[in-house]
């Protein structure tokens, strides 16, 4: 069954105006924030799709790579058709911008596409393979705020201020909450603005942060989408229904939004998750329930600074050894035997899911070629 890159091709040459914008629109658009567009796309101002695509092949050609296993290929080869559909090929790029620092446990993100009827996309890009983006996500479960959230949220001010009109706001994986915070943490007169926050299998939010004014207002415009081998969108919780969209992929390769399966405009639904990621949610969500947000914090605090004492600095870095190793450092913290049963179990799904599908999409002797090209 087709994907969001076959849809270029089917629909390609039929104008916003003909067919309105949906949510395989969205899944395209936002991915665009996943290509490094730094010295390309200005941080305040814009360029067309074709300049900024001309920029970006001759600083790092036109090879579609893959980049860690949550980075999987497509964004090139997406990019390379909307530049030939004239469905896309009149978006503008504007006000890029991209932040990682180690110290403060931020990775963020955005920028800005302006549609052919002048209302803007605003894209956050989503978790990468490093340990740091994804220490970043597990803070979410006990931080009122992680640094991305908060510079989302002026993000999204800043670009709202730069026009009148009517914005949709999204992003996959980390980005999808971080489209979420940010509409949430801005003026109501802002909020009326936003057509549509789309959460593409982005963590959710804690049930204290779902019952707040600011979220309820922009909750009717939430669309939360996740494949049903999903083990990112089900991180913490949702207030939204969860649409479960079909992937072609089993496990955390699911995540990757190019194998959802398409069918007209819409995404492919299924009717509830599979087995996997259903145990996996009741398990994570067991021992999460029974922690406090102090304790929470300590914990992810541990289990990463674990991980980290590894010399890994990405999630591909890591075997099952030092998996095993780091989580056994970790588990300690826990003086009830049942919640220290319930960690290990949610813990090692998690890693373990993510360790056969880096062995499905990356084998062995082409990680370590590229390991050695990297030193």
């Amino acid at each position: 069954m087709p994907n969001a890159i076959d849809y270029i091709d089917w629909r390609g040459d039929i104008p916003f105006e003909v067919s309105p914008f949906n949510e395989v629109d969205n899944l395209l658009v936002c991915k665009l924030v996943s290509l490094d567009f730094t010295g390309i796309v200005p941080s305040e101002g814009e360029v067309g799709i074709a300049e900024a695509a001309r920029g970006y092949f001759d600083k790092f050609g036109e090879e579609d790579v893959r980049r860690g296993l949550l980075m999987a290929p497509g964004a090139v080869t997406m990019l390379k058709k909307m530049l030939e559909a004239p469905r896309f090929s009149g978006l503008r790029l504007r006000d890029y911008v991209y932040h990682v620092d180690p110290a403060a446990e931020k990775q963020f993100s955005a920028m800005t596409v302006v549609l052919p009827d002048e209302t803007r996309y605003i894209a956050f890009r989503g978790t990468d393979d490093t340990l740091v983006a994804w220490k970043e996500d597990f803070n979410m479960g006990s931080l009122d705020a992680v640094p991305a959230q908060t510079d989302a949220a002026s993000y999204l001010m800043r670009a709202a201020w730069r026009f009148n009109g009517r914005m949709r706001v999204g992003g996959h994986s980390k980005g999808g909450n971080l489209a979420v915070y940010a509409a949430m943490h801005n003026p109501e007169e802002l909020q009326e603005r936003i057509i549509e926050v789309y959460n593409n299998d982005g963590p959710g939010f804690r049930e204290s942060v779902r019952g707040l004014p600011e979220y309820q207002r922009i909750a009717p415009k939430i669309h939360a989408l996740v494949p049903q081998y999903s083990l990112v969108g089900v991180l913490l919780s949702h207030d939204a229904d969860f649409e479960i969209v079909e992937s072609t992929e089993t496990g955390i390769s699911a995540h990757n939004g190019y194998t959802w399966q398409v069918l007209g405009t819409r995404f492919v639904r299924c009717a509830d998750f599979a087995f996997r990621t259903r145990v996996y949610n009741d398990a994570i969500h067991g021992w999460a329930d029974g922690l406090d947000l102090q304790q929470r914090q300590e914990l992810t605090d541990a289990v990463f600074g674990a991980l980290e004492a590894t010399g890994a600095k990405t999630l591909t870095d890591l075997t099952e050894q030092k998996v095993r190793k780091a989580l056994a450092a970790a588990k300690d913290l826990f003086g009830d035997e049942e919640q220290r049963e319930l960690f290990m179990d949610s813990m090692e799904l998690l890693f373990k899911e993510y360790a056969a599908s880096a062995r499905r999409a990356l084998p062995l002797g082409r990680l370590r070629r590229r390991k050695k090209a990297q030193e």
